[in-house]
């Protein structure tokens, strides 16, 4: 049984909103029951980054026993604690309940110094305070923030926003825009990223689908995350050519793997243009010939509402935006450059595709170029088909690429393509990145829950 107080009466006298019956009562018959509401106790903690508040960050305490019934919501302060949803700075809850929290303490280019517990306790007995502290992430330093467009290079994930990184890196920035150059990005969960999840993915007939992204949830495919574990980072930069960042890795982790080899270069764009490239070289090192498409897979979340988005493809650029004319005029996307022809341009709004379908679409059997009315899409983008002998390598570029309007995102996507061309024609320019770089090994787990599209509505509850 609940008791929910008047606002006005719980804030004036110091009372939790929401009170419940701490005994059971049997129903097998008509019942009486009588409730006492007691002043509760102030939840402790709080959120900070480098030991500063952070407000904004979103707690709910739900019953533990009743876990569709909530307790309280609360939001991180800006002067530290947590601020009650009724209008309370300073959220009390009822002495003696068990109740679960629910919170997404992974931000943006942070990293979490101390794991949160999802497990559900005793209020305020077994513990009275809730915290996240974070401190800066070390993947800031190779992330690639020359222009408006920030983006963070993982081991094949473009963007790197949660859990991509082993915890020594932390989290990166996501792919944030526009930011101002010289100001930090927003720290805040995924939703502040343009791209929800992104990556490299290989498509092998008839079933095989190599991913540097979890894409289960979107797909059919238990576990089809085969890139990451084994990734070594080198960066370097320098005042006049920017950031040049280094992944080395290889498909040996996972089941489904082949013995492909992957060396991921990505480069800052050229301001006053948007964008940010990439080169992945992929060298067949297994036994035998693989026939592969290689390319992108793209989950973008213009702005602030995922289920509003429109895509299209236009040539070797795919794209998108969200449906209407609002404040926010924001597009993203990818431009893919090869030797090779494209293959494939796929959007898909549904989930739950089979791998034979991916593959499918990856390989060019059937294509979707446009999502035309707004919804939650995603899409693939790949070239091929290109057989590896034993030995053998390619080589394609990928340049992201975002602007205020669609013209600007064609123009920006434009400046890009130029880059690749001059980078292509004088190979040694591509990498005359000097200075003293960082190395790092360890990648990242194969375990990344917080992927999964279901989070988009909220994860704080997934044990990670």
């Amino acid at each position: 049984m609940r008791v929910r107080l008047p606002i006005p009466g719980a804030i004036a006298g110091g009372f939790p909103w929401q009170s419940y019956l701490l005994t059971p009562v049997e129903l097998a018959a008509d019942v009486t029951a009588d409730m006492t509401v007691t002043p509760g106790t102030a939840l402790g903690g709080g959120v900070t980054v480098d030991g500063q508040p952070l407000e904004g960050i979103i707690l709910s305490l739900v019953h533990a026993d009743a876990p569709l019934f909530g307790v309280s919501i609360s939001t991180s302060a800006a002067a530290g604690g947590w601020d009650e949803v009724i209008g309370r700075p300073q959220t009390i809850v009822q002495n003696g309940l068990r109740v679960t929290p629910a919170i997404l303490c992974d931000f943006l280019g942070t990293r979490l110094l101390t794991a949160v517990s999802y497990e559900p306790f005793v209020f305020p007995y077994e513990k009275s305070a809730i915290s996240c502290d974070a401190v800066a992430s070390a993947a800031r330093e190779f992330s690639h923030d020359r222009t408006r467009l920030v983006v963070t290079p993982g081991v094949g994930d473009v963007g790197a926003g949660q859990l991509a990184f082993s915890p020594e890196l932390g989290n990166g920035w996501g792919v944030q825009f526009p930011v101002t150059p010289g100001e930090q990005p927003r720290i805040g969960d995924i939703t502040v990223s343009q791209l929800f999840v992104g990556g490299l993915i290989i498509g092998i007939r008839p079933n095989r689908i190599l991913s540097a992204n979890e894409l289960n949830g979107y797909i059919q495919c238990g576990n089809c995350r085969a890139f990451g574990p084994d990734g070594r980072l080198h960066f370097t930069s320098s005042p006049q050519f920017g950031k040049k960042v280094t992944w080395q890795y290889s498909d040996a982790s996972s089941s489904e793997g082949v013995g492909l080899k992957v060396v991921q270069k990505s480069y800052d764009g050229v301001p006053p243009a948007d964008y940010v490239l990439f080169r992945f070289t992929i060298t067949n090192g297994g036994a035998a010939p693989v026939t592969i498409y290689p390319g992108f897979f793209a989950d973008w979340d213009i702005d602030d509402d995922f289920q509003g988005d429109i895509g299209a493809t236009e040539g070797r650029l795919m794209y998108m935006k969200n449906f209407g004319d609002f404040e926010s005029n924001v597009a993203a996307g990818s431009l893919i450059i090869s030797d090779a022809p494209v293959a494939g341009t796929a959007f898909f709004t549904d989930f739950g595709q089979t791998k034979d379908e991916i593959v499918a679409a990856l390989a060019g059997d059937f294509t979707n170029p446009s999502a035309d009315e707004p919804g939650d899409h995603r899409y693939v983008q790949s070239i091929g088909p290109i057989t590896l002998a034993r030995g053998a390598a390619t080589q394609f570029w990928l340049a992201i690429v975002a602007g205020e309007s669609l013209d600007q995102l064609r123009s920006n996507a434009a400046a890009a393509a130029a880059d690749v061309a001059a980078r292509r024609a004088q190979p040694d320019a591509a990498d005359a990145v000097s200075s003293a770089g960082r190395v790092w090994s360890g990648g990242n787990s194969n375990a990344r829950s917080v992927s999964s599209p279901a989070c988009k509505k909220g994860c704080a509850t997934v044990t990670q």
